[in-house]
C-alpha cells in the first residue's frame, strides 16, 4: 500500500441509532443504546480503519444531537464536510433478533437536516484530491433534494476522472420496489464500481439490465452466505466464497465489504484480490458490535491467511 493513499469522499445521511437490548421489542421497550450510524459514514469509517483517508459530506442540524453526531465523526478521524442545516437529526430504532424472528428497523427521519439539501449545496472543492466518491441508493431515496445533490456530485466526479462507487443498498422502508429502477438509473449510468445485493438485482433488470445501464462498471453482487461474484465489462466472472464468521456485528457488513473492495481496488489490486479482501473485511466487521469496522488492513490480511479455526498459518 502507498505511504499516503489517496482520499475517498462519501456522501450520505448520518442518523441517531437507538438499539434495544437483544431479542427485545419496541412494544416492551425499557432501555436503549445510542449509536451513530449511516451507510456512507460506515464506509468512510471502514476506510479510515484500513488506513485510507476519508471525508464525509452531509448535513447536520445545529442542535445538541447534531453536535453529538459531529463529535462522533471527528472521533472516527473522518474529514468532516457536513453542512449545518435546520431540521433534526434523523433517528431509527433497531430490534436485533435471531431466526426465525426477523430483526426490525423503525425509521423516524422525516424533516431531517439532510433532507433539506439540494443540488445548490454542491461544493466543487469537496472532490479536490479525491481518488473516489462513494454514494448509496439510500441518499437517492430520501427525496428530490438529496437525490439531485448526489447526482451532481457523481456527475462532477465522473467528469474529473474520479472513480465513482455506488452501492444500490435498496431500503424497502424508504422506497417502493416499483420506483427503484427509475430512481437509481441516473446513478447507475455514472458508476464505475457497482455494488448490489442479489435480492435487489431483479429490481434493476437482473445482471443483463444492470450491464446495459452501467456498461463500463465493475459489477459486484453480494450473496450473503453464498459469497459474492464480480462481473467485468469484458465478460470475465470472479467468484468469492464468504469468509466464515460469527458475532454481534451483522449491521454494517455490506458497508465494510464495499470499503474493503474500494480500498484494495484503488491500490491497484486485481478484481479477484479485491473481492477476497472485501469478504475478509466483512467477516471481521461481524465480530464486533456497532455499525463501524474495527480492524486494520493487517488484521484483514491475517484473516485471509488464517488456517482452519482462525489459527494463523505458520
Amino acid at each position: 500500500m502507498a505511504d499516503f493513499p489517496a482520499s475517498v469522499l462519501t456522501f450520505g445521511e448520518t442518523l441517531l441509532k437507538l438499539v434495544l437490548p437483544p431479542a427485545q421489542r419496541l412494544e416492551a421497550m425499557v432501555s436503549l443504546e445510542a449509536q451513530c450510524a449511516g451507510s456512507e459514514l460506515n464506509v468512510a469509517a471502514a476506510l479510515r480503519s484500513l488506513g485510507r483517508p476519508a471525508a464525509w459530506a452531509s448535513a447536520l442540524p445545529p442542535s445538541l444531537l447534531g453536535k453529538w453526531a459531529r463529535g462522533q465523526v471527528h472521533a472516527m478521524q473522518i474529514e468532516d464536510l457536513a453542512l449545518t442545516r435546520e431540521g433534526r437529526l434523523g433517528t431509527f430504532y433497531l430490534e436485533d433478533h435471531h431466526a426465525p424472528r426477523p430483526s426490525r428497523v423503525v425509521y423516524d427521519r422525516a424533516g431531517s437536516a439532510f433532507a433539506h439539501l439540494t443540488a445548490a449545496d454542491f461544493a466543487p472543492d469537496w472532490l479536490a484530491g479525491r481518488a473516489a466518491l462513494h454514494v448509496s441508493g439510500v441518499s437517492l431515496a430520501l427525496g428530490p433534494g438529496p437525490r439531485a445533490l448526489a447526482l451532481r456530485l457523481m456527475t462532477a466526479a465522473k467528469a474529473a476522472g474520479i472513480t465513482v462507487s455506488f452501492d444500490v443498498n435498496h431500503r424497502r422502508l424508504l422506497l417502493a420496489e416499483d420506483a427503484a429502477l427509475d430512481t437509481y438509473t441516473p446513478a447507475l449510468r455514472l458508476t464505475d464500481l457497482l455494488f448490489v445485493a442479489e435480492r435487489d438485482t431483479a429490481l434493476l433488470g437482473g445482471p443483463t439490465g444492470l450491464r446495459a445501464l452501467a456498461p463500463d462498471a465493475l459489477l459486484i453482487q453480494t450473496r450473503g452466505a453464498q459469497g459474492s461474484v464480480l462481473l467485468t465489462p469484458d465478460g470475465q466472472t470472479f467468484t468469492q466464497p464468504a469468509t466464515p464468521t460469527n458475532g454481534p456485528g451483522r449491521v454494517g457488513r455490506g458497508d465494510a465489504f464495499a470499503a474493503g473492495f474500494l480500498h484494495t481496488h484503488l491500490n491497484g489490486e486485481t478484481p479477484a484480490a479485491a473481492l477476497a479482501f472485501a469478504a475478509a473485511t466483512a467477516a471481521l466487521k461481524t465480530t464486533t458490535p456497532g455499525d463501524q469496522l474495527q480492524a486494520s488492513e493487517a488484521e484483514v490480511r491475517a484473516v485471509q491467511h488464517a488456517g482452519p479455526g482462525g489459527e494463523p498459518v505458520r
